[in-house]
């Protein structure tokens, strides 16, 4: 196994060199008797701990013992399972770990060298920090005084973790606690008004609005609204594309305490008509252009009805934290979706948040480029204007062209705004000119998996956050990337970061236990920034919003996101994919998105996603999508070739499919549309070559069934065109069938093509 597989471990290829750190193990007494047992025991239950991987190599003196370990196995069945396992020649064998007495090299990533009645944990410097060396070697001692202190107990109730490690992660860097304002969004708003009525609120191709021009609108649509029936803590329908239109129509909301359901006029018009009925709308505010998609009950529009007639004196009913401040349904054009119920307070927690963070004031000019039918004008349009500046709208075409937007914003001097991952990571590939008014890109919606260049005018921020969470975390990129190093950039995918204000995370195990810097676990959420759940859904609700077991009297509720991650050792968090993104591919636990770090990290891509597919055996397979850089598509070969470099054979993806990612309507990658691999030949190293024989005819239409592929030449290897273990396993069964023969699998894959397997068979008849 290669030590990417580790938590805490650098890619190094498997060239595990000298220099090393050493670490002391401090061994119980009762543990010395049989210490080179209790060595492999305690390395198998901290791996298994560690990466919840059963079937474990742990290379010993006389060879690779084979030991299972699963979290219900008592310690004492660990120690039988040692005892009784027949070690395996080396022979070039991948280890997990390692015990010896004295290697001459570090043949695993863990070695544990066994000397004199004691215990010392080696690992090589370019795999490990001294900090993660000293982090296995303080486990493996707890783990060896749980083993002899009661050796019947289950490996996954050893805790792991001291006191002090387990208030770190709790509790340090949970500092977040800070005082925000009382006042809601609207409130803001309506006091930038009185203050400085003549500054500019909203700016677009067609026009601009000031606040007081703004506030007083919105009161107007409000008084023409409870004339319809709007009530506090009903819902009202709100279908407009980026505009002031849509701005005043969500405060006019807030200002009854009503909910605004974010609707998209994008949305296919059956889609939209499920929201408004879902959420039980008792009225929608659109334009006349989108009547017709909202169509079914009692509608206003805004540019067809005389509202502007309406007093312009103030409107405010009371508002509470938990009252809803927008109905938010999940991305996607077809089926039922989820709508997520946002609370005022969590809202006015996300703008002081963005507000503060950023570092806007009146002097900033803020953008809206997110897709109107999302919460993410949240987070784009309302901190920019609570802090008493201009949001600038672009005409549509703007945001389909990096070169076009990064015009835009030097034009119009924009100093902050909020993008979709894959646009941000066009724009910071382009060149900027001197005295480029931007201060900070934030990116969200997506996991980011590039460093940005250090040479930029402006910052990049990586938001993490979602409707049922709002805003949770944030990292200043530039900066982090600038303190690692280009050598500690490429050791490092980007991180989320640290909570915001007043926001708690925690990275959890299956037992909803802290897990140590560098495991995966789950990310979970407290605090002010969570939403009151999914609406009409008690059920989906309970499953993610849970009594919290961390902190139960501070924050009663705890919000499991199904985003995996981990805790570097300084605190910053690390998304590596989703909870339903764990597959299992030839009997291992694959987490996807640790694949799509490494594709993305390779020269020329500008972003990668994997799926786990069924192949015509019904076998799970990896599939690989590379979107490239713009004339930079790189060979197929060389990302197999450098991914095997790095990853485990199980997690090399079979296929690949170079192209454009399609996305969403407001701009993830819309892995629902990723088309079926090719059936073609892949681009290999071999020229191709016919078959010319027979037997090379036969063998072609065997490979051809099991690679669920057309057009192999006998050249080529079988491995190189996606085929693995079990396949080969498969193909050696068929062949010795078909062709009468006995053969070990050693003997076909000396050289695995088809032209070598045909010699190897004749040899086998003669």
């Amino acid at each position: 196994m290669d030590m990417t597989a580790l938590p805490l471990a650098h890619p190094v290829g498997g060239d595990r060199s000298w220099p090393v750190h050493r670490h002391p193990v401090a061994a119980p007494d009762r543990a010395k008797r049989q210490l080179d047992r209790y060595a492999v025991a305690a390395l198998a239950a901290l791996i298994h701990r560690y990466t919840g991987e059963s079937d474990l190599a742990i290379g010993y003196a006389t060879g690779v013992i084979r030991v299972r370990v699963t979290g219900d196995s008592p310690a004492w069945d660990l120690m039988a399972a040692v005892a009784a396992a027949k070690p395996e020649p080396h022979a070039g064998q991948a280890c997990h770990a390692a015990v010896a007495a004295a290697p001459d090299a570090l043949i695993a990533p863990l070695t544990l060298l066994v000397r004199d009645g004691g215990l010392e944990l080696v690992t090589s410097q370019a795999e490990f920090d001294e900090e993660a060396c000293a982090q296995y070697a303080t486990h493996l001692v707890r783990i060896m005084d749980a083993i002899t202190a009661d050796p019947m107990a289950p490996v996954r109730d050893i805790a792991l973790l001291g006191d002090e490690e387990t208030r770190r992660v709790l509790v340090e860097w949970n500092q977040t606690d800070e005082p925000v304002p009382p006042a809601f969004f609207h409130e803001i708003i309506a006091d930038i008004a009185a203050r400085t009525p003549g500054q500019v609120a909203v700016a677009w191709p067609g026009g601009r609005l000031t606040f007081r021009e703004l506030d007083e609108r919105a009161n107007q649509l409000a008084r023409r609204m409870t004339r319809m029936g709007v009530r506090p803590r009903t819902a009202v329908g709100v279908c407009f594309p980026r505009g002031p239109e849509s701005l005043i129509a969500q405060l006019a909301c807030f200002k009854l305490a009503a909910a605004a359901i974010l609707l998209d006029p994008d949305f296919p018009a059956d889609r939209i008509r499920y929201m408004i009925d879902d959420a039980a709308a008792v009225v929608t505010l659109t334009m006349r252009a989108h009547e017709d998609k909202v169509s079914g009950g009692p509608v206003l529009t805004l540019d067809g009805s005389d509202w502007r007639a309406e007093p312009a004196d103030p409107v405010s009913e009371p508002v509470h934290d938990d009252d809803l401040i927008h109905i938010c349904y999940t991305s996607g054009s077809t089926g039922a979706p989820k709508a997520v119920m946002v609370r005022h307070g969590a809202c006015r927690n996300l703008i002081y948040s963005m507000r503060t963070l950023c570092g806007m004031t009146s002097e900033s000019r803020g953008t809206w480029l997110a897709a109107p039918g999302y919460g993410m004008v949240e987070v784009e349009c309302f901190s920019v204007l609570s802090a008493g500046a201009p949001v600038h709208i672009p005409e549509p075409s703007v945001v389909t062209s990096p070169e076009w937007l990064r015009d835009w914003f030097v034009t119009h001097r924009i100093t902050h705004t909020l993008l979709m991952k894959a646009m941000a990571e066009r724009l910071w590939t382009l060149e900027w000119p001197e005295g480029t008014a931007l201060s900070n890109i934030r990116i969200c919606g997506e996991r980011v998996q590039s460093w940005p260049s250090a040479a930029l005018p402006f910052h990049v921020l990586n938001l993490y956050g979602s409707a049922e969470a709002t805003v949770v975390a944030m990292c200043d990129l530039t900066e982090l990337g600038e303190s690692l190093g280009p050598e500690g950039r490429a050791r490092r995918t980007p991180p989320i970061g640290r909570p915001t204000p007043n926001v708690k995370t925690y990275v959890l195990g299956d037992d909803l236990k802290p897990v140590p810097p560098g495991v995966i676990g789950e990310l979970c959420v407290a605090g002010d920034s969570l939403s009151a759940g999914y609406l009409n859904r008690p059920e989906a609700t309970m499953e993610k919003w849970i009594p919290n077991p961390i902190d139960p009297d501070r924050h009663p509720i705890l919000y499991r996101s199904g985003d995996l991650a981990r805790y570097w050792a300084d605190g910053s968090i690390e998304i590596v994919g989703r909870t339903d993104g764990q597959v299992k591919v030839r009997g291992n636990r694959v987490h996807l998105g640790e694949i799509e770090v490494v594709l993305a990290d390779f020269p020329g891509v500008r972003q990668a996603a994997v799926l786990a597919r069924k192949d015509a055996q019904g076998e799970t397979r990896l599939v690989a999508y590379v979107e490239p850089e713009e004339g930079a598509a790189p060979a197929v070969r060389d990302i197999r070739r450098e991914l095997g470099r790095k990853l485990p054979a199980f997690m090399v993806p079979a296929a690949y499919v170079i192209g454009t990612f399609p996305t969403t309507t407001n701009g993830k990658i819309d892995r629902n549309a990723l088309p079926e691999p090719p059936k073609s030949r892949p681009d290999v190293d071999t020229p191709y070559q016919e078959p010319r024989t027979p037997v090379e005819h036969t063998l072609q239409g065997i490979w051809a069934d099991l690679l669920d592929l057309e057009g192999i030449g006998v050249l080529d290897n079988f491995f190189e065109l996606g085929g693995d273990s079990i396949r080969a396993a498969k193909l050696a069964g068929r062949i010795c069938e078909l062709f009468d023969v006995e053969m070990e699998l050693d003997e076909l894959f000396d050289e695995a093509s088809i032209e070598q397997m045909a010699v190897a068979i004749a040899a086998a008849r003669d």
